[in-house]
């Protein structure tokens, strides 16, 4: 924790040559301006989080304000990332005094305020540092308070010195997914260097890049109206500008991406706002700033408009292409005993114990809301070698459970079938295996597997027919 304090201390006191700066550029300030000094920073990686989010900061040094944005996805007023510099006047001078005096403030021993927010002030001649949750509840709202206005002052008001900002250009409908293009503006001072977004780091955890587009149906305020598209690390369209795979964003210029995906998630057609997200490393030359790690949106006050003719998925290579998504997706969140399933689906059982290794080799359908059973479950095992997982387990999405045509219908959406008939068409990629009904009428749906007759087949082959009668279940893929 230390460690982490020190590195945010000096990540705030690395914007105040810039700061000390503006004021001489600006001209000569009264004395009771030129002695007040302050900054105060968020600190989004205190938290725990899985990742560590950019700083927002303001800092004052005489009447001139400096505000840095490192993280604009929780603020649907501010978009981009930058920095801002004004001069204080009128109101928003007397903010800062009292701001400057708050942050002065005596230490309560038996405060409660949670929030990690670090602050730097020049207290007297003396130089204070230290967390804002060191001060009494009524101070630390009162701190807030002011930290917003002079914020939101310098974002609207500020000259940009810095400015990197992200939107979303178009989405069209390509053979194997979607091509999305999205821009990188440059409207500030200095130069911006990343990597192009293919070379970005999809894989959840703390160092995990984000480049996405996301919105709503127009009209509908259903969570089933939602849309959204991953971008990082996809595969890059026009790849030859960059071939060294990093971008260096001149001042007063922009760069357009053209990507490919598959990670999409379901949708109605229809027309939708959208705009775009990065959570991204950069680094800015020329002027020191703690803008490293960046986590911003697109304008959300001119959001794209985009129209879509049919659902997705439409098509059962579409509907192969979501599967692949939400499997890989879905594979952070596997459903502990006890807990409800959060999406229809067909499951594989995995062992709570072995680290994954002990797998079931069928599936089984759950609905959303089903809670999953605290009680050993037996099944045959992965290996197909006749032995079975017996104990507790965790549950896996693996594909999309039968689904009707529409409601009370007997017809199954095609790619979504679990069971096939032998020689009809097959309906869904991967393994099935082969069974055949046992029993008399009255042990209806009773079955003997053959463990040595599984078949990895291509939507659209023809199943095979046996001497034995017997139809196909699907396993997955």
């Amino acid at each position: 924790m230390m460690r982490n304090f020190w590195h945010i201390v000096l990540g705030v006191l690395t914007i105040v040559p810039v700061v000390l700066a503006g004021c001489v550029n600006a001209g000569t300030a009264n004395r009771e301006n030129q002695a007040m000094q302050f900054s105060y920073t968020t600190n989004g990686a205190a938290d725990g989080s899985i990742n560590t989010y950019g700083n927002n900061a303001i800092s004052v040094s005489g009447d001139v304000l400096t505000v840095e944005i490192g993280d604009s996805d929780g603020n649907r007023n501010v978009s981009g990332v930058g920095i801002y510099e004004s001069r204080l006047k009128g109101e928003n001078l007397v903010s800062a005094r009292k701001l400057g005096e708050l942050l002065c403030s005596p230490k309560d021993p038996a405060s409660d305020v949670p929030i990690p927010d670090l602050y730097v002030a020049k207290c007297g001649g003396e130089i204070k540092s230290s967390y804002v949750r060191d001060f009494s509840r009524p101070v630390a709202i009162k701190i807030a308070d002011l930290v917003d206005s002079l914020r939101n002052a310098g974002v609207q008001d500020g000259r940009k010195i810095v400015k990197l900002d992200v939107s979303l250009i178009s989405i069209d409908r390509s053979k194997d997914g979607f091509l999305v293009s999205v821009r990188f503006d440059n409207s500030g001072d200095y130069p911006i260097n990343f990597r192009t977004p293919d070379k970005w780091n999809p894989v959840i955890g703390r160092n995990m890049d984000i480049l996405g587009v996301n919105g709503r149906r127009i009209g509908s305020k259903s969570p089933d109206s939602e849309i959204g598209f991953g971008l990082a690390g996809k595969l890059l369209e026009n790849p030859g500008g960059f071939p060294d795979g990093k971008v260096t964003l001149a001042p007063r210029s922009s760069v357009t991406f053209k990507m490919k995906t598959t990670s999409v998630s379901k949708f109605a057609a229809g027309t939708y706002e959208l705009n775009a997200g990065a959570f991204m490393n950069i680094e800015v030359t020329g002027i020191q700033s703690s803008l490293v790690r960046v986590d911003f949106h697109s304008d959300y006050k001119n959001p794209t408009r985009v129209t879509f003719d049919r659902d997705y998925p439409s098509t059962p290579q579409e509907r192969e292409q979501w599967e692949a998504y939400q499997r890989t997706r879905l594979s952070y969140f596997p459903v502990n005993p006890g807990e409800k399933f959060a999406e229809d689906g067909l499951y594989r059982a995995v062992r709570t114990t072995g680290s994954g290794a002990y797998r079931s080799l069928q599936l089984v359908p759950f609905k959303a809301g089903d809670v999953a059973t605290r009680d050993n479950v037996k099944m045959l095992m992965a290996s197909a070698s006749g032995t079975e997982l017996n104990g507790p387990v965790q549950w896996v999405w693996e594909g999309s459970a039968p689904t009707p045509v529409k409601q009370w219908s007997f017809d199954i959406t095609e790619g979504t079938e679990h069971v096939c008939k032998a020689g009809t068409v097959c309906p869904r990629s991967g393994r099935w295996l082969a069974r055949v009904h046992s029993g008399s009428f009255f042990t209806a749906g009773s079955y003997r597997y053959d463990l040595a007759g599984i078949v990895t087949l291509r939507h659209g082959q023809s199943m095979p027919v046996r001497n034995d009668g017997a139809d196909w279940e699907w396993l997955g893929i």
